[in-house]
């Protein structure tokens, strides 16, 4: 079994962006981390203002958009995974 391990320092976020299809964290270290937007239902049906009013959070490995009551960490980006609630595109069109 491989366990992940990841360097506190590689989690540091410097930007956020979100598209109408993606989240993407821009990192310190210069790497882009992007998951469906999908993942995130809230994120997913805010407004672009509510989308676009995000924070880095304290330690600076996560994001919070405060008015929507989302907070999105760049490791969870990482190891992926959508959030609970989240129908993909496809099975939400059955």
């Amino acid at each position: 079994m491989t366990i992940l391990d990841i360097d506190e320092r590689q989690l540091l976020v410097a930007h956020v962006e979100v598209t109408n299809d993606f989240i993407i964290f821009d990192m310190v270290d210069g790497r882009r981390i992007e998951a469906p937007l999908w993942w995130y239902p809230r994120l997913r049906d805010a407004s672009p203002l509510e989308r676009a009013d995000w924070q880095i959070l304290p330690f600076g490995d996560a994001v919070g958009w405060e008015q929507l009551d989302e907070y999105i960490s760049a490791k969870a980006l990482i190891v992926g995974g959508a959030a609970p609630g989240a129908v993909p595109p496809a099975q939400a069109a059955e």
